[in-house]
């Protein structure tokens, strides 16, 4: 073999042996290109998952937020026509104190009442009402018949011997009556089963 020869295999197995090693680095280089890449777009997908999450949470509680401050404005409206038709029932009983059923109700109320000749009895009802209660006590004189401003219907009998009293006005009738239909009222108004 000659010189050149010999030379050029050298050369050859040399040069084989940097490119092997070329070969190699690049491959390194590349696989810790590609592991860094993957490392960021984990890292960056993560994150990206964290803030999606949160986004979620951020909407769901905006979400429900949102249902209750709605249920409220319902709730709100709902109560104001049940206090609308409360108010205007309440402006019917100035008709109802005018019928003849009103007295008679009043009149069996204080003969149901009032039965002892020695207790002394105090009624209130309204100015309206008290002459005409008056004409049916006639002329007992342990009952006296007072004006309360705030009924506007019906009596309060107070009994001074026992300090007991019993309330037939027509207001806390109403509100009994009101309280106890309440849910059948809500039912009517806005459609409930």
């Amino acid at each position: 073999m000659e010189f050149e020869q010999l030379l050029d295999l050298s050369l050859n197995k040399i040069k084989e042996e940097i490119e092997e090693e070329l070969k190699k680095g690049l491959n390194e280089s590349l696989r810790i290109l590609e592991d860094g890449y993957n490392k960021v777009l984990e890292n960056y997908t993560q994150r990206i998952r964290e803030l999606i999450a949160k986004t979620k949470e951020e909407i769901e509680g905006e979400k429900a937020r949102l249902e209750v401050e709605n249920k409220r404005i319902i709730l709100a409206e709902k109560e104001y026509w049940i206090n609308k038709v409360y108010e205007e029932v309440l402006n019917k009983i100035k008709d109802i104190v005018k019928t003849n059923e009103y007295k008679e109700a009043i009149k069996n109320i204080l003969t149901r009442e009032i039965k002892e000749e020695n207790e002394k009895v105090l009624i209130y009802c309204s100015e309206d009402d008290k002459s005409f209660i008056e004409k049916l006590l006639g002329k007992n004189g342990n009952v006296s018949v007072k004006v309360d401003e705030k009924l506007i219907g019906g009596i309060r009998i107070y009994y001074e011997n026992s300090g007991l009293t019993k309330d037939f006005s027509l207001k806390l009738i109403l509100d009994q009556v009101f309280d106890s239909m309440r849910g059948r009222i809500s039912d009517i108004l806005f459609g409930g089963v």
